[in-house]
């Protein structure tokens, strides 16, 4: 099976203060609950950016992490560069720095941290416009991003204001789990 996930933000503290629907304490063990409650050996699991905040590892989630059965793939978020593809190779399979095309089901996603149209924030404007002109370059069918966190819009973003459908796999509007390739899809159909 294939999951996709983001923004899980590992020892993030301050993540909390974004969004009033994450849990006080531990929702990094909530989201590993979830993780090794799903994955099996032969899995992948696409992580779509901002995995975590520190490499101190307290609370031994990120040996967790390490221990996840399948295939994990980063493809990097705002938050993975300062660490880079050398320190990341830890914790992951295969690392992309920007994004990827994928054709699963007979459909083209481009996996991506950025989406094509943040409505909350000004940030990272040429990044966004990037993801924008790679998603019709590729002739992609589904935008599969995270970035968008907790606001007003919900877990969906202004891509479709862009003419491009997406779905923002950020672990707060999944309940801290993976979604599953069906998921993303299903509107596709």
């Amino acid at each position: 099976m294939i999951y996709f996930i983001s923004d899980t933000h590992l020892y993030h503290f301050n993540i909390l203060r974004l969004n009033p629907e994450v849990r006080m304490f531990g929702y990094e063990f909530e989201i590993l609950n979830s993780l090794e409650s799903v994955l099996k050996e032969g899995d992948t699991l696409y992580h779509l950016g901002d995995f975590t905040w520190q490499l101190y590892d307290e609370f031994r989630v990120l040996n967790r992490w390490k221990r996840l059965p399948g295939k994990k793939i980063l493809v990097m978020g705002n938050h993975d560069e300062r660490f880079g593809r050398e320190v990341l190779k830890e914790f992951f399979d295969e690392i992309h720095r920007f994004s990827l095309v994928l054709e699963l089901d007979g459909h083209r996603l481009l996996l991506s941290h950025y989406p094509a149209l943040d409505l909350k924030t000004q940030r990272f404007p040429e990044r966004q416009k990037k993801v924008e002109e790679i998603f019709f370059k590729e002739n992609c069918d589904l935008l599969v991003h995270g970035h968008v966190h907790y606001n007003g819009y919900g877990p969906t973003c202004g891509c479709s204001l862009k003419g491009i459908p997406c779905v923002n796999v950020n672990v707060e509007f999944w309940n801290l789990r993976p979604v599953s390739l069906e998921e993303v899809t299903v509107g596709l159909k």
